[in-house]
């Protein structure tokens, strides 16, 4: 990428992602989940211990390998043959359809100059269920890419540490992991923005979305933004809320702190994300199209 480019890059992360979060309010909602979540997490989560039991962070090393090696197994076959497991994956494609696919319908309306004051509702009429159709297969491909990988980490690494005890496999694993856990995450956030183009077909869609892991500028500049996106909403979405609500007795105080902190930086990452995607898929005529009045009106 050239000097321009990068010029360019910034503006639309910083300058334009700034100002969009700012003129749409598309923070707003955001504190009423938090509000939700802090009810959520005071009435069934802080009061119960993890059903994982998870050795203590204390013991990080071969009690933790053990766990992971012997254990692990044991508890995903026994999740995988109940009957509610079923359940809990549509319960968790259900959520990833609300803070992706939405979102998403509503960025793209955003950057058509559709969006009126009507967001939330006018970005889930303008829903289709071909598009979540599309975005559950595109998701599922995504899912067994993962599984796959993830697999080729940790059966070798398990074999190892059967036969030689040393509890360092367990982090060769998570370090392979999280090699391509960004990749995937990128997948993710690529499929619901990929689902609410309205032109494509079915087929051609899920082939441009499977160029993430083809065209190598595209899965490394990708990559590397996922990385840092996942480290922000880690923190700011995930680290210092939780740190809120159990550790503060004030429950206007754990909103106010949770807000503050999680609402603008997951509305900016959530915009960035967007405005990032619509400059990787520049060079394909599907994106091109469907935001050619955005990619005229910004130009450096």
């Amino acid at each position: 990428m050239n000097e321009s480019g990068w010029r360019r890059l910034y503006a639309v992360l910083v300058v334009h992602s700034i100002r969009d979060v700012v003129r749409y309010k598309s923070f707003l909602l955001l504190v009423a989940v938090l509000i939700a979540a802090d009810r959520l997490f005071q009435h069934y989560l802080r009061p119960q211990q993890t059903p994982l039991a998870l050795p203590p962070l204390s013991q990080l090393g071969p009690a933790w390998a053990a766990w992971s090696f012997e254990e692990a197994p044991r508890r995903l076959w026994t999740f995988a043959a109940d009957g509610r497991a079923f359940a809990a994956l549509v319960g968790l494609f259900a959520l990833k359809e609300l803070i992706s696919l939405w979102p998403s319908s509503d960025m793209r309306r955003m950057h058509r100059g559709e969006r009126s004051r009507s967001g939330i509702m006018g970005a889930l009429a303008a829903l289709r269920a071909g598009q979540v159709v599309w975005d559950a297969t595109a998701s599922a491909i995504l899912v067994g890419i993962g599984f796959a990988w993830c697999a080729l980490a940790y059966v070798p690494a398990r074999a190892l540490w059967l036969a030689t005890g040393w509890p360092g496999w367990l982090a060769v694993c998570g370090a392979l992991i999280g090699l391509v856990a960004p990749a995937i995450f990128a997948g993710f956030s690529y499929s619901s923005k990929l689902a609410v183009v309205s032109r494509g077909s079915f087929g051609g869609k899920l082939a441009l979305f499977l160029r993430l892991f083809s065209d190598w500028p595209l899965f490394w500049q990708s990559w590397v933004f996922c990385l840092a996106r996942m480290a922000a909403e880690g923190l700011f979405g995930l680290a210092v809320p939780v740190w809120a609500f159990a550790t503060l007795d004030s429950v206007w105080l754990r909103v106010a702190i949770a807000s503050a902190c999680a609402a603008p930086a997951y509305s900016y990452v959530k915009m960035a994300g967007f405005k990032f995607f619509l400059e990787m898929y520049k060079p394909f005529p599907l994106v091109h199209d469907e935001f050619r009045d955005y990619y005229v009106s910004f130009r450096l």
